[in-house]
């Protein structure tokens, strides 16, 4: 009986094919269909880290290498190698080993490469703890940086969602094996997913 079914549903389409009509249906599905492909590609993802580049990034060894350090370091993390800019996308929540990214690149060995700047940006909330410090929250993860607000930028409440965009600092001194902290640049509510 399911046999049958899907023969007469086959025999079906075909003649609708043969006369046109199901064209459109087709074609609308393969619009719908890459439409829903191109939104998943282009959602914001959980959290990005974008590494800054002064240096070689033309000669394919130069790429290559970069790729490799970076995809080492990022612990799931898709890479994307641009001129002069390494982006690091993280689509579902997890720990981002900001600090392990940041060093891979930092501690190159290649001919004129070098790190010019670090920025991090990720979904969380704002927390002020017993110190009354500030620290920045990763949605779904409770892993923590330090964050600093300028006094321009409003700060959300604490415990309201932000998109945060912020400056990696503390990477540089002593050979980036203090804590990293963040100086925020921008605090938005997250797009609705």
């Amino acid at each position: 009986m399911k046999r049958a079914s899907i023969l007469a549903a086959s025999t079906l389409l075909l003649a609708a094919l043969s006369h046109g009509s199901a064209v459109p249906a087709v074609a609308a599905i393969a619009t719908k269909s890459e439409a829903a492909a191109a939104k998943r590609a282009e959602a914001e993802p959980f959290a990005r880290v974008y590494l800054a580049l002064r240096g070689c990034t033309s000669c394919s060894h130069c790429r290559s290498t970069i790729r490799q350090m970076v995809r080492g370091n990022a612990k799931g993390g898709e890479t994307r190698l641009d001129a002069g800019r390494v982006e690091v996308r993280y689509v579902a929540p997890g720990p981002v080993p900001l600090r392990e990214v940041v060093r891979g690149l930092a501690d190159t060995r290649l001919h004129d490469l070098s790190l010019v700047d670090v920025l991090f940006e990720a979904k969380g909330t704002l927390v002020t703890v017993r110190d009354g410090t500030t620290r920045f929250k990763l949605a779904e993860t409770g892993q923590t940086f330090p964050l600093s607000v300028a006094p321009g930028l409003e700060r959300p409440a604490d415990g309201r969602p932000v998109r945060l965009v912020a400056v990696v600092e503390g990477w540089r001194a002593a050979q980036g094996r203090g804590e990293l902290s963040l100086q925020a640049r921008e605090m938005n509510p997250p797009r609705a997913s």
